[in-house]
C-alpha cells in the first residue's frame, strides 16, 4: 500500500503542471468568446493553440473598456469586460470587474461564472468554488448539458478547484457530470480518475485513467495514474503495461518494449498490453513485430479501436 501512496503522491504532483491544462484553458477561451460575440467577440480571433495576437488582445481590451467607461452602470457592458479579460488571461481583472456586478446583483450568474473559472485559472480554488457550485446548482435542470460548454466548464473547474484544495471525494461528483457531459473530453477523465485515485476507489480510476488515453494515446499522466491504480489493485504486471506505456508516451521505446514484453508475460489475456506493443514496434519502425502485436490484440479483443487502426497503418506500410 506504501508504494501506492508514493505513485499517487506522484502524480499528484504533476497533476496542474501537464500539458493537458493548456488544452483545457483554450477549450473555456472558445467558451468565453461565445459568451461575448454579442459584444466584442468579433474584435479579436483566439487560436486553437496559442494566446491572441498583442495587437488583437489589446483591441478588443480596449473596446471593452471604452464601452464601460462610457456607461459604467451597464452591467452586461462590465460582464463583457470582465469575459475579455478572462479571454486574455487577465483574472485579477476579470475578477475586479465581475466583483464589482456581483456586488450589485448577487444572483447573477454570468458573474459567478466569471468569477468561479478566474479564481479557478488565477490560482484561487478556495475561491472559485462558492461561485462555481451556485452557478451549477442554478442550471441543474438545464437541457442538453452535453451541447452547453459553460456548464461543462464549470463542472470541470469546480472538480478541479476541489484536487487542488485536497479534496478528492468532492470532486467526484462535479467531474462525474463533467465526463457524463462531455463523453470525449479526456482531461476530464484523467481529472475523475485522479479522485477516485484520492480516496482509493482503485477500479474506478484505472477505468477512467484507460478510458482518457483512448482519445490521447500519449497522455502521460494518465498512464501514471494508471500505474498508481494498478498498484492499489496489487497488480503488478498491470503496472508495467502502465508505466511501459508512460515511457511510450515519452518516446523512451527501449524501455516501454523491455516493460510492456514483461506486462505482455504475466498477463497475456489484456489486449491493451498487445495495442502497447504494437505502437511501440511501429514507432521504432520495426513493423513485422508490431503487425504480429496488433492480431494478438485484434485477438483477445475484436473490437480493440488502437489495435485495428494500427493494424491497418501497418499492412499498408507492408504491402508498399
Amino acid at each position: 500500500m506504501n508504494k501506492a501512496k508514493d505513485l499517487i503522491d506522484a502524480v499528484q504532483k504533476r497533476l496542474f503542471t501537464n500539458t493537458y491544462q493548456l488544452q483545457r484553458i483554450v477549450i473555456l477561451t472558445a467558451v468565453v468568446l461565445a459568451l461575448t460575440v454579442a459584444g466584442f467577440g468579433g474584435y479579436y480571433y483566439y487560436d486553437r493553440y496559442h494566446r491572441p495576437q498583442p495587437k488583437i488582445a489589446a483591441s478588443s481590451i480596449e473596446a471593452a473598456e471604452k464601452a464601460v467607461a462610457e456607461d459604467p452602470q451597464d452591467a452586461a457592458k462590465r460582464l463583457n469586460l470582465a469575459e475579455t479579460y478572462l479571454a486574455n488571461r487577465r483574472y485579477e481583472d476579470a475578477i475586479a470587474q465581475a466583483m464589482e456586478v456581483n456586488a450589485a446583483y448577487p444572483d447573477d450568474q454570468r458573474a459567478w461564472f466569471i468569477l468561479g473559472i478566474a479564481n479557478a485559472l488565477g490560482g484561487r480554488p478556495a475561491e472559485a468554488v462558492e461561485p462555481l457550485e451556485k452557478f451549477l446548482e442554478a442550471n441543474q435542470d438545464a437541457e442538453m448539458p452535453g451541447l452547453n460548454k459553460t456548464l461543462q466548464s464549470a463542472a470541470y473547474y469546480l472538480g478541479d478547484s476541489y484536487l487542488k484544495l485536497g479534496q478528492p471525494d468532492k470532486a467526484i461528483s462535479p467531474l462525474e457530470r463533467a465526463v457524463d457531459w462531455s463523453q470525449t473530453d479526456a482531461d476530464a477523465m484523467y481529472k475523475l480518475g485522479m479522485a477516485y485515485l484520492g480516496v482509493r476507489a482503485y477500479e474506478n480510476a484505472a477505468n477512467m485513467f484507460i478510458q482518457a488515453t483512448r482519445f490521447v494515446p500519449n497522455y502521460t499522466e494518465a498512464y501514471q495514474g494508471l500505474a498508481a491504480a494498478f498498484q492499489g489493485l496489487n497488480e503488478p504486471g498491470l503496472v508495467n503495461y502502465a508505466n511501459g506505456m508512460a515511457a511510450f508516451s515519452t518516446k523512451d521505446y527501449s524501455k516501454a518494449l523491455d516493460l510492456l514484453l514483461q506486462a505482455a508475460q504475466a498477463r497475456p489475456d489484456f489486449a491493451p498490453i498487445f495495442s502497447g506493443l504494437g505502437m511501440t514496434y511501429e514507432a521504432a519502425s520495426d513493423l513485422q513485430n508490431a503487425k504480429t502485436s496488433y492480431e494478438a490484440a485484434v485477438k483477445l479483443d475484436p473490437n480493440d479501436f488502437t489495435a485495428n487502426t494500427g493494424l491497418q497503418r501497418v499492412n499498408a506500410l507492408l504491402n508498399k
